[in-house]
C-alpha cells in the first residue's frame, strides 16, 4: 500500500514539474515570438534596421534583467530598447568621460574637442530619449517618434566629426554603431504602435 501511495506521490511531482517546465518554456517563447517577429516587421520598413542586432540585443536585454516581467506586446519593447538605449548611452558617456581624462591617449587636440562634442551630444540625445520615453507612456507617438529620431542622429553626428580631418580615427565607431542600432529599434518599434492604433 506505501508503494502505491509514494509511486502516486512521484507521478504527481513529476506531472508538476513537466507542466511547470512547459509553463516556463511556453512563457519564454512567446517573448522570443514576439521579439523575432517585431523585429522582421520593422527590418521590412528599414534598410539600416539590423534584424539579427534587434532580436540578439533584445533576447540578451530581457534574459540579464530577471526582476522585470517578460514582454507581452511590442509596447513592452519599446520601453525595455528605450531602457536599454539609455544605458547603452551612459556608459559611452562613461567612455567618454576615461577618454579624455586620459592626458596621454588624448595629445591631438582635434581628437580632444570631437570627444567633447561626443560628450555633449551624447547627454543632449540622454535627454530626448527621457523625453521619448515620456512622451510614449502617455501614448503621444509623435513626440516620442520626433525624439527618438534626434536621438538617432548624435551618434552619426558623432562618428561624422572624426571623418572631418584626415588620418584621424574614431575611438567610438562601435559604440555610436551600437547605439544608433538601439535608437533605431526603439524608432522602428514605436512607428509600429503608432501605426497599430
Amino acid at each position: 500500500m506505501k508503494s502505491s501511495t509514494s509511486s502516486s506521490s512521484g507521478l504527481v511531482i513529476n506531472f508538476l514539474l513537466i507542466l511547470i517546465f512547459i509553463i516556463q518554456f511556453s512563457n519564454g517563447s512567446n517573448y522570443i515570438n514576439l521579439i523575432s517577429k517585431s523585429c522582421k516587421e520593422a527590418s521590412e520598413t528599414d534598410p539600416d534596421f539590423s534584424y539579427g542586432f534587434c532580436v540578439n540585443s533584445l533576447i540578451e536585454a530581457i534574459s540579464k534583467n530577471h526582476s522585470s516581467p517578460q514582454p507581452n506586446s511590442i509596447e513592452d519593447l519599446v520601453v525595455i530598447v528605450i531602457k536599454l538605449t539609455k544605458s547603452n548611452g551612459t556608459n559611452i558617456i562613461s567612455k567618454i568621460s576615461r577618454l579624455l581624462r586620459n592626458k596621454n591617449y588624448l595629445v591631438d587636440p582635434y581628437v580632444r574637442a570631437c570627444l567633447k562634442d561626443c560628450f555633449d551630444l551624447y547627454h543632449d540625445s540622454l535627454y530626448s530619449l527621457e523625453d521619448a520615453a515620456a512622451a510614449f507612456r502617455s501614448k503621444d507617438f509623435y513626440t516620442a517618434i520626433t525624439k527618438l529620431s534626434a536621438a538617432s542622429d548624435d551618434p552619426t553626428t558623432c562618428e561624422d566629426q572624426f571623418k572631418e580631418k584626415k588620418g584621424v580615427s574614431s575611438p567610438l565607431t562601435k559604440d555610436n554603431q551600437v547605439y544608433y542600432q538601439l535608437n533605431i529599434i526603439a524608432l522602428a518599434f514605436t512607428q509600429m504602435c503608432n501605426h497599430h492604433v
